[in-house]
């Protein structure tokens, strides 16, 4: 990273840049879930990282550029992890990354219920009351 790219990152990093686009991107791509100002700075710091990363391996971006794409992939995994419950690809250090800092905010998930299914069940006897069929189990059992 050349020494210009490195004062704009600490410059962007101080006045806390990243956290700020990543909760536009996040308003903009709509996710309802409030994500704590620890989960947020985590995540930008994450995408510092994947920043950094790419600068270092000759990335001919600027640092803002690539930090701004990196802030998109962070909103991006959040709005999969809050509106889906697909597996995140777990050879992808990136998504486990995120999943790390998901799981340790505590980040909902919503559940896909599978299809109801009717199941007849047999009775011994017709039931008058709810607990008809209880029998007491022998003590020790």
């Amino acid at each position: 990273m050349t020494w210009l790219n490195s004062g704009v990152r600490v410059l962007l990093l101080a006045q806390g840049t990243a956290a700020r686009w990543l909760r536009e991107e996040l308003q903009s791509l709509k996710v309802r879930i409030r994500l704590t100002d620890g989960c947020i700075e985590e995540l930008a710091r994450e995408a510092d990282r994947a920043a950094r990363r790419a600068a270092a391996a000759g990335g001919r971006a600027s640092y803002s550029q690539l930090l701004r794409e990196q802030v998109v992939v962070q909103a991006n995994w959040a709005r999969q992890w809050t509106a889906t419950d697909e597996t995140m690809s777990g050879g992808d250090p990136a998504a486990q990354a995120f999943v790390r800092i998901a799981r340790k905010y505590a980040l909902p998930r919503p559940w896909k219920l599978s299809e109801p299914v009717a199941v007849e069940v047999e009775r011994l006897r017709p039931a008058w009351t709810w607990a008809a069929d209880f029998r007491p189990q022998p003590a020790g059992h």
